[in-house]
């Protein structure tokens, strides 16, 4: 795993620095400045915005993906792709705001009761979905050039940054709500823009793009595989985002935000996976191409070990300072402890199995994705809309985790049945056996009343029974290689 080890440490180190800007704006800055539904504001904001991305970038986000490697080994290709990749999400945008526009009644009537903050403020959305979207679909391309580094460190580190910032001057005072509203919004330009500028200075532009490589047969080929990456994409965001914009509606903008720090919290655990994949997608769509199916089980396997380890001892690390971390935040945020729970369980399923997505979307079975996304929806919508009444933030949790537990068993089998390829090897069970019992028994001891001492014996006992083992067993070289390193890093 030589270029995806280096460029994983490089992004974790990033994300590692953006965790710790994030735990400062979530912990430290946000809950103490803004009111829970202000918070809650900006996460339906962003939910909505990321939704919109999805159905306006009209599928080249993957295309980007798939098609590069076909493009960047003809003379003139990678400048007619950027092209192309700038232009086609132009009108999916067009064609969103027209929608969106059109629904605007509709839609401020779904949040009026329970959300009328929103109301004021809901015309955001648009900027920032056009924001989102050229980011995710440049800097797709740009990863394409296996440069994963450039896009991690302006949305982990830079974004919160200028999140920092904005939140600071409407403690101090300086700025109103709503200015802070167009400074976190506004914020977002800075992706694209940092991501377009790296491109072009890999000189994307120099060659003049020849416009003859489009030929319908490869037009009508983009354009299918682009419809079903479309549909698949759109109804996976819609499925990881439909738990916030459905709690902003049905129960308010203040559960919104207790909802949004715990699964923030429970989604850190995922730092690891966005590292790998961010550089593994390239190399895979490539290895498919070629049909090295050998090479793709065994980066198959690696990915799913790789996240499992990691994830498995950040979760545990946060949940067993969770407490603490509650301790720091206004005492309605304590409220999401066990959506905290609950969600670091799904995302640990969703790690576990590896880089299954990715192998379906860059295959010629990236239709399943469509139709496994479809169900999808329709059983995570239904879910939320059972249990938030019921059950309230934990409801919409338990929605999110069986939607990731549905969503990547199906992935996992079929990719199983139809192109023999599995995520699970022997080192892959006993991690997963070894983080289960530690996490178990950490959780259950509770030797004194005093929290820092009950923390410090739960961790030792955490580290002990997994990580130790871990590392001595020797699981995955590339663990304990990323591990050594990012021990020096740190102490650098």
């Amino acid at each position: 795993m030589g270029i995806i080890t280096r460029q994983s440490i490089s992004n974790t180190v990033i994300t590692y620095a953006g965790i710790g800007l994030g735990f400062v704006l979530t912990i430290f800055l946000y809950p103490h400045i803004l009111s829970p539904d202000q918070y809650g504001l900006t996460r339906v904001l962003i939910s909505a915005a990321f939704i919109g991305s999805q159905f306006a970038h009209l599928g080249m986000h993957h295309a980007v993906v798939r098609y590069f490697p076909f493009f960047s080994s003809r003379e003139g290709g990678k400048s007619l792709f950027l092209i192309w990749a700038v232009v086609i999400p132009l009108f999916g945008f067009t064609l969103f705001t027209l929608l969106f526009l059109l629904m605007q009644e509709q839609i401020l009537n779904f949040y009026a009761d329970r959300s009328s903050f929103f109301l004021e403020y809901h015309l955001w959305i648009l900027p920032l979905t056009f924001f989102i979207l050229y980011f995710e679909v440049l800097n797709s391309y740009l990863r394409s050039q296996r440069d994963a580094v450039t896009g991690s460190l302006y949305n982990e580190v830079i974004l919160r940054i200028a999140a920092i910032l904005a939140v600071t001057l409407y403690f101090l005072e300086w700025i109103s709500f709503s200015t802070f509203i167009a400074m976190f919004v506004l914020s977002y330009l800075l992706q694209p823009v940092a991501v377009l500028m790296r491109i072009l200075s890999l000189g994307a532009l120099r060659i003049r793009p020849d416009f003859s490589l489009m030929r319908k047969k490869l037009r009508l080929g983009m354009a299918k595989y682009s419809f079903f990456s479309l549909l698949g994409g759109l109804t996976t965001v819609l499925v990881w985002n439909i738990d916030i914009l459905m709690l902003g509606s049905m129960a308010g903008l203040e559960w919104t935000a207790v909802y949004a720090i715990a699964f923030y919290m429970g989604s850190v655990i995922t730092v690891p996976q966005r590292a790998i994949e961010k550089i593994a997608a390239p190399v895979l769509a490539e290895m498919i191409q070629k049909k090295k199916w050998m090479e793709v089980d065994n980066l198959y396997k690696k990915t799913a070990l790789n996240q499992l380890l990691p994830g498995f001892l950040l979760f545990g690390v946060i949940w067993i300072l969770s407490d603490l971390f509650y301790l720091m935040m206004p005492e309605i945020y304590a409220a999401g402890k066990w959506v905290l729970l609950i969600i670091g369980i799904g995302k640990l399923i969703e790690m576990g199995t590896g880089a299954n997505g990715i192998i379906l979307i860059n295959s010629k079975h990236y239709r399943v994705s469509f139709y496994t996304n479809m169900i999808l929806v329709f059983v995570t919508i239904g879910a939320n809309y059972l249990l938030i009444p019921q059950y309230g933030i934990e409801g919409a949790a338990i929605a999110s985790a069986l939607a990731l537990l549905v969503y990547n068993a199906v992935k996992y089998l079929y990719i199983r049945l139809r192109m023999q390829l599995s995520p699970f090897s022997k080192e892959f069970w006993i991690a997963l056996f070894l983080g289960s019992v530690a996490f178990t028994v950490a959780s259950l001891i509770n030797p004194a009343d005093q929290l820092i001492l009950n923390l410090l014996l739960k961790g030792v006992l955490f580290l002990s029974l997994f990580l130790v083992p871990a590392v001595r067993l020797s699981l995955s070289a590339d663990f304990n290689r990323q591990l050594s390193q990012l021990l020096s890093s740190f102490r650098r």
